[in-house]
């Protein structure tokens, strides 16, 4: 992967990148108030299936000015637990990809119901 990165119009600079992970961040609106892009991986055994897997993590941190004055992240992750297997394919992961986005996002034309704000906002189940 690249160091530096534009995601959504938004140039986001490498601040570190190691074996477990990088941070990337971006400060249009001013160093105070920096968006983040956090990526972690990590080896784990799954406590149910005692097979070992992997996990990584993608965070965004928007960081914004809350009522009482006070600088806070609103922050929006998604973690990918998959055995170490080789049937756990790319094809698979974008396929589960696929699935969240048009549960959050998608409209009647892409097959997705488009309920981010009934279950990020309105907090239903």
């Amino acid at each position: 992967m690249n160091a530096d990165i534009t995601v959504s119009g938004l140039a986001f600079k490498l601040i570190y990148s190691d074996k477990d992970g990088s941070l990337r961040r971006e400060i249009s609106r001013g160093a105070s108030l920096p968006t983040e892009i956090l990526i972690q991986h990590r080896d784990y055994t799954d406590t149910r299936t005692k097979v070992l897997s992997k996990s990584t993590t993608v965070r965004i941190d928007y960081h914004m000015v809350m009522t009482d004055g006070v600088v806070r992240p609103v922050s929006l992750q998604t973690v990918l637990r998959r055995p170490d297997d080789v049937l756990v394919t790319a094809g698979i992961i974008t396929a589960i990809e696929a699935m969240l986005v048009n549960l959050l996002h998608g409209t009647s034309n892409t097959s997705g119901l488009d309920l981010e704000g009934e279950i990020l906002s309105v907090r239903e189940q």
